[in-house]
């Protein structure tokens, strides 16, 4: 059951592409109660595109819809997920339990099995929306937020991972998801052999694959030209490939989770410049002052430059980055040895390399 607030899929974008048409048959009973159960098109803003009365708690859907669209059945609130497959399905609202094809029963039981976490998210949410948590409390109640979600998010990465073979993937192939995967994962993920890579939901993955390629291990620095904070052209060239441990560090003042991380970044700069290490820092902010402003406040003391582009930062095209923070650790010769290492990591890696 999802609760579409919160659903694994509700980031998913709108099909911009022509897709081959198949039928959809949904028959089913509903709760007491019940008059209306709709169709949902989960890849389209969770709009209602078909809907059925319901006569004697019995209701049916037919019609035709893009062939492996990931759908819904029952309302725009809560519904129960499948993939339109061809394969008639029987839908129990009220144990909301399918009843099809093998692919659409193994999602339901997936639907099912993260019910509890969407009910104990959702219930946090609503009970913080309203106000109804002391302030006292408001810490504790956040961290089991947090440990909720991450639950969430770790077994919906492994159903993802496990299902490379059938189509079940693009159901939870939200934005976060597939931000938060690893190259690995996405190489994976996005292999051109798998049954579900041309479906529309690939496209946020592919792209993000497409970006981490540029910045893959192994791979060697791209040179580029970019200002620094006098208006001064400056190459990457002068630092990278030098023989130093270089990490190129992508944030920008406006970006909270980047100033949220900078204290760390900071601590290891101040723990390892000594002995050779470097920072550059390339920001995609849109104006000097905000961005000038920044580096001052958080004592970033490294080389920063930046061609104030915001998104369309020639940098961003030129590695790949689609989301900040970022980073790219180099060694001496200027080969790419890590990438997005934060908090911990980020000691632990400089601690590795440098033996203390």
């Amino acid at each position: 059951m999802k609760k579409f607030f919160l659903s694994a899929a509700m980031s998913l974008a709108a099909l911009t592409v022509a897709q081959a048409q198949t039928s959809y048959s949904v028959t089913g009973s509903a709760p007491a109660g019940t008059k209306t159960v709709y169709l949902i098109d989960v890849q389209n803003r969770f709009a209602a595109i078909d809907s059925a009365s319901v006569t004697a708690g019995k209701f049916k859907l037919t019609g035709t819809q893009p062939k492996n669209a990931v759908l819904g059945v029952g309302n725009t609130n809560t519904a129960l997920l499948f993939i339109n497959d061809g394969t008639p399905l029987q839908a129990d609202l009220q144990t909301l339990t399918l009843k099809g094809s093998a692919q659409n029963e193994k999602l339901n039981a997936y639907d099912r099995e993260l019910t509890p976490l969407d009910t104990q998210m959702n219930d946090i949410l609503a009970k913080a929306q309203a106000r109804q948590i002391p302030e006292e409390q408001m810490d504790s109640v956040g961290a089991l937020f947090s440990k909720l979600r991450e639950q969430k998010e770790n077994r919906v990465m492994d159903i993802i991972m496990q299902n490379t073979d059938n189509m079940i993937p693009v159901a939870f192939l939200d934005q976060n998801m597939a931000y938060g995967m690893s190259y690995d994962q996405l190489k994976q993920l996005c292999d051109p052999a798998r049954p579900y890579y041309d479906h529309p939901a690939m496209k946020m993955p592919r792209r993000l694959l497409e970006g981490l390629e540029k910045r893959a291990p192994g791979k060697l620095f791209t040179d580029m030209t970019i200002p620094d904070m006098s208006g001064k052209e400056r190459k990457l060239s002068e630092w990278l490939g030098k023989g130093q441990y270089v990490m190129i560090d992508f944030w920008a003042s406006w970006c909270g989770p980047c100033r949220q991380e900078m204290p760390n970044v900071v601590a290891n700069y101040k723990k390892y410049h000594e002995k050779g290490f470097e920072i550059i820092g390339i920001s995609f902010d849109r104006s000097a002052e905000p961005w000038k402003k920044a580096v001052e406040q958080m004592g970033m003391t490294w080389p920063q430059l930046s061609d104030l582009g915001y998104w369309q930062s020639a940098a961003a095209g030129v590695y790949g980055i689609s989301s900040i923070p970022a980073s790219i650790l180099f060694d001496g010769q200027g080969k790419i040895i890590a990438t997005d290492l934060r908090g911990e990591k980020l000691g632990e890696k400089l601690q590795q390399l440098y033996g203390f």
